[in-house]
């Protein structure tokens, strides 16, 4: 039994669930490849904030109701968690950690892409000249966000790994010299 998932193994269930997973197959993506995950433990990740909610989508046909589907990032989450856990890292530190930062930049990653979505609509239903000009406006605003983001996520690892240097590692009991 493995603690987590290799990225290859992430790669491939992002690829084959771009659009997310229920929480049936989502356990499914831990267990099927030796890591130990339960529909509990989804609900309480959920409960405490560390894992985004499901969202509902409903199903084609008479009575089908709809289904709960996770986003397919809660994957890396679930497996960030199970590392941090193997590293002695407790439920409250990891929920700081995520907490923290995580939700807000995935949130905005998501909002600037949604945003992006809408111009290029919009663009492309312009005349061509207006087209033109509005595209290369678009492609800079792009790119400041890339920065923007790349920018976000490179204090993030600094602000963290801060906080992981004063960290104490083991875990056990204080030594004599320690209780000083």
């Amino acid at each position: 039994m493995q603690v987590a998932l290799t990225e290859s193994q992430l790669r491939e269930i992002e690829a084959s669930t771009p659009d997310g997973l229920t929480s049936q197959e989502l356990v499914a993506a831990f267990a099927s490849r030796e890591v130990k995950f339960t529909e509990a433990t989804l609900r309480k990740y959920v409960q405490l904030g560390l894992v985004p909610r499901s969202r509902r989508i409903g199903r084609k046909g008479k009575h089908l109701g709809s289904l709960g589907i996770y986003p397919v990032r809660a994957v890396r989450r679930i497996n960030a968690i199970k590392k941090l856990m193997a590293e002695h890292y407790t439920i409250e530190e990891i929920q700081a950690r995520f907490l923290t930062f995580k939700d807000s930049i995935e949130t905005l990653d998501e909002a600037l892409g949604e945003l992006f979505r809408l111009f290029d609509e919009r663009i492309g239903a312009q005349d061509p000249d207006a087209r033109g000009r509005l595209g290369e406006e678009l492609t800079a605003i792009r790119n400041s966000a890339t920065e923007l983001l790349e920018g976000v996520h490179r204090l993030e690892k600094l602000i963290l790994h801060a906080k992981d240097a004063i960290r104490p590692r083991g875990g056990g009991a204080a030594g004599a010299t320690e209780l000083l």
